[in-house]
């Protein structure tokens, strides 16, 4: 980061800019493609031209109070200020004197104000007006944001041991409405990094610093110029790297949006080395480490798609990226809601899709159709419930890693999601209290329920022996060795538990060969 960060408030961030990013966000020399292509990475520096004091803009800005300075950065400084004509607060940004004269600096400034107006979205502050060239002096002036930049938060989160996934990921997919929003007006964002990306007091989520931003349409077609790189390294597509701008397309943006997903997984960049221009070289080469190998470093385990979600986007090869930004919002949205992506099975009607006593190796969704479960008594299915679409079973298996308890079978053609045993356990890793819950209440309903159908199988049982003394026996007493061998083939008790189950029930004895019913 600049030196001019700490200039700025932690809670207050102004305007694409304000952050005081420039320094990190580099425009390199333009011999940067000689460079590369000796194996060599170039020198960054930023300008650091004179400002005009509060005090000139103020007699030049009569119209606005000019108040405290927001942020300094290489190019321009921001400060706060009271729109006097409609009594409101503004970003009141300001080029350094000095590069009024540089005419590519001038341009890019202009070119910020002019792209920011035009992609009118809840995610990207407004920009209220542009004075080009008053008095030698270029400004513009932006809605005032006040919160905290998502970077601040995922440090935050980080510090505390805080899982804050699930929330920066509706953050996320904000952001990602902005960007397709731009993209679908054929501008690139470019410099796509969580602090760029405002959470305001309100909940409100916005995308600034459009500084580096260009219109699709005006990148050159093939690389016939010199090249030059613009952007953060640290969150830098390879292409956007090496300065190939004839390269640069949305997938450019996604790259940096799974970058930006990295940083929330990670709690740190993709690209992080000593100097930029390391940081550079590791752009240019695609040299990402595994978000999950960073967080086992931690002791931390990450679900798996979510890994595979952040991998897809950041592909070194443009071609195996999402192609859209709206790909990768869908699949976001989908871990989100959770509705993952699972791999699906068609099962015909009348097919098992889970057998009692079977491994617990899978849960499963039902997608389509309809299924019956049923559990063996006394050999023969007994019917304990309809399956309908939504619901889901196998899971207490899973949980408890015991044998199934129940067959499962499509009463018409069913398609079902498949949950594998990883899926639920690795979330339930992430959080050891509700895994432990989860385990305890499911082994307490299958203990409760095992229990029940031990009493249900000795009534059985006892009711079965009573019928065959009352209809065979002779004055209440009938062939021990027999009866037991009938009752243990009707029943699928063992002998150990027919005999038990007949010696505690009163009124009943075994003397001798022979079952006797005490009168």
């Amino acid at each position: 980061m600049s030196d001019s960060q700490s200039n700025i408030p932690t809670k207050l961030f102004a305007m694409p800019g304000a952050d005081g990013s420039e320094q990190d966000r580099m425009l390199t020399d333009p011999q940067v493609g000689a460079m590369l292509a000796a194996g060599s990475t170039p020198q960054i520096s930023a300008s650091q031209s004179p400002s005009a004091s509060r005090e000139e803009l103020q007699g030049i800005f009569p119209e606005y109070q000019i108040r405290d300075i927001l942020g300094r950065g290489g190019m321009s400084t921001v400060y706060r200020a009271c729109d006097e004509t409609l009594g409101r607060e503004v970003a009141f940004k300001v080029l350094r004197t000095g590069l009024m004269t540089e005419e590519l600096a001038l341009e890019k400034f202009v070119n910020e104000a002019r792209i920011t107006a035009q992609l009118d979205h809840p995610n990207i502050p407004a920009v209220y007006a542009l004075e080009p060239d008053r008095e030698g002096l270029s400004v513009f002036t932006m809605k005032l944001l006040e919160g905290q930049t998502l970077e601040s938060l995922a440090d935050e989160n980080e510090r505390d041991g805080r899982d804050g996934i699930p929330a920066a990921i509706e953050i996320l997919l904000r952001i990602c409405d902005a960007v397709a929003f731009a993209h679908s007006k054929g501008v690139l964002h470019l410099d796509l990094k969580p602090s760029n990306v405002i959470v305001a007091a309100f909940g409100q989520i916005y995308l600034v610093d459009w500084g580096i931003a260009h219109r699709k349409a005006e990148l050159p077609n093939g690389p016939g110029g010199m090249r030059s790189v613009e952007g953060t390294p640290s969150y830098m597509a390879p292409e956007q790297a090496r300065g190939e701008q004839w390269k640069l397309d949305e997938r450019t943006d996604i790259f940096a949006l799974g970058g930006l997903f990295y940083h929330i997984l990670c709690g740190r960049a993709p690209h992080t080395a000593p100097t930029t221009e390391q940081m550079l070289t590791l752009a240019a080469n695609a040299g990402v480490t595994p978000p999950d190998m960073v967080a086992a470093e931690k002791g931390r385990t990450l679900p798996r798609r979510l890994v595979s979600i952040c991998m897809k986007a950041m592909a070194a090869d443009p071609e195996n990226r999402y192609q859209r930004v709206q790909e990768f919002q869908q699949d976001l949205e989908q871990f989100a809601r959770g509705v993952a992506q699972w791999p699906q099975r068609t099962f015909k009607a009348g097919e098992a899709i889970i057998t009692e006593g079977g491994p617990g190796d899978a849960a499963y969704v039902i997608i389509s159709g309809n299924c019956v479960a049923t559990r063996l008594v006394n050999g023969q299915p007994q019917g304990l419930r309809v399956l309908k679409p939504g619901d889901m079973f196998g899971e207490a298996a899973v949980f408890t890693g015991k044998p199934r308890s129940a067959t499962v079978c499509a009463v018409t053609d069913t398609v079902v999601g498949v949950v594998e045993k990883a899926a639920l356990r690795e979330e339930m890793e992430r959080t050891t209290f509700m895994s432990l819950a989860i385990r305890t209440v499911t082994s307490t309903f299958l203990d409760l329920d095992r229990q029940l159908a031990r009493q249900r199988e000795r009534s059985q049982v006892v009711d079965l022996a009573l019928r065959h003394v009352a209809l065979h026996g002779e004055r209440g007493r009938m062939p021990w060795k027999p009866l037991l061998a009938t009752l243990t083939q009707r029943t699928g008790a063992s002998e150990a538990d027919v005999a038990a189950w007949l010696l505690g029930t009163e009124g009943v004895s075994i003397e001798g060969e022979l079952l006797v019913l005490l009168s």
